[in-house]
């Protein structure tokens, strides 16, 4: 048989209970409180790291390649080659370089070429690593460009008395390059240009990849 809690006992009880009841609800409400702080600081504890490591976004930590169209060489001129060696874009300067090769071999050695460039492209010419001149209509190839009228080499090695090449003697043995280097402002589509050069009297046409128009950079460089 169960015993029967006395009834002071349960008084004493009941007593207690009315003092500490009001209380009660400012207990939970503190503890709801609490609770909506935690998950606050939580939050933006969750939020700042989300910031800082962003999900499915990749920082380029190198300026977007150009895409080329066209030959990077032209090739065959004679014994001679014209080759777009490099292009880069720097974002942070808004520039664009472009780095021709240029390889003589004697003789005749070359005494200019011209790189096809639109009249939109060539007016945003920073700077040149030689001197070059305007050509709307070169009169040897018909290009529309520019042109670089530093000659190359001084002649094939000949004979003193016949004036002929040495027997057994090979013109590659001569052949020298030089990097031409071109500076643009802004960013470019890249597509086939002309490129022409004079050899003595000799004329070389061909095509070779280059700038052909200028448009805004694509998003995504840092």
């Amino acid at each position: 048989m169960k015993a029967r809690t006395p009834k002071w006992l349960r008084w004493q009880r009941g007593q207690a209970l009315a003092e500490y009841w009001p209380t009660i609800p400012a207990a939970i409400t503190l503890l709801l409180v609490g609770g909506l702080v935690v998950q606050f600081i939580t939050g933006s504890l969750l939020t700042t790291v989300d910031y800082l490591n962003p999900v499915g976004f990749e920082c380029e930590e190198k300026p977007p390649a150009y895409v080329s169209e066209g030959p990077e060489t032209a090739t065959p001129m004679g014994n001679h080659e014209i080759q777009l060696l490099s292009k880069t874009y720097d974002p942070e300067t808004d520039r664009t370089t472009v780095v021709y090769r240029v390889t003589n071999v004697p003789s005749p050695d070359i005494s200019h070429w011209v790189l096809g460039m639109p009249p939109g492209v060539r007016k945003h010419i920073l700077s040149t690593s030689e001197p070059y001149e305007i050509v709307n209509v070169d009169p040897h190839n018909g290009i529309v460009g520019i042109k670089f009228d530093t000659g190359y080499g001084s002649g094939g090695k000949k004979s003193s008395l016949s004036g002929y090449a040495l027997v057994g003697y090979s013109p590659r043995a001569e052949m020298s390059s030089r990097d031409v280097i071109v500076t643009l402002a802004g960013y470019y589509e890249w597509g086939i240009v002309e490129v022409g050069l004079k050899a003595g009297t000799q004329v070389y046409h061909n095509t070779i990849t280059g700038p052909v128009q200028k448009i805004d950079p694509p998003e995504g460089a840092c």
